[in-house]
């Protein structure tokens, strides 16, 4: 029995990466503050460069191809119209 709660997903191809954007059902269930849960982003087949910082985390630059960008909801695009649209939701 999965925990995940995904809000949007890809399976990985030869040409592209894969993805999942997901909730953990716990994260939500164990706030007794009322502070949002986290939601979590794997990637699979991308570039990735990370860098331990001294004060604790990491920096972490992601190569993405901007199609999986788009789908993520990380940059606008330009419907076939011309107009700027929003990203279209995963179902």
């Amino acid at each position: 029995m999965s925990t995940k709660v995904s809000s949007r997903w890809r399976d990985r191809t030869d040409t592209l990466p894969g993805f999942h954007l997901y909730e953990e059902v716990f994260d939500a269930l164990g706030s007794a503050d009322g502070a949002e849960p986290p939601v979590y982003l794997q990637l699979e087949g991308v570039q990735a460069k990370m860098l331990t910082l001294e004060g604790g985390g990491a920096s972490l630059t992601v190569s993405l191809p901007r199609s999986v960008a788009r789908e993520l909801g990380l940059v606008s695009f330009t419907a076939a119209s011309g107009e700027v649209a929003a990203p279209c939701p995963h179902p």
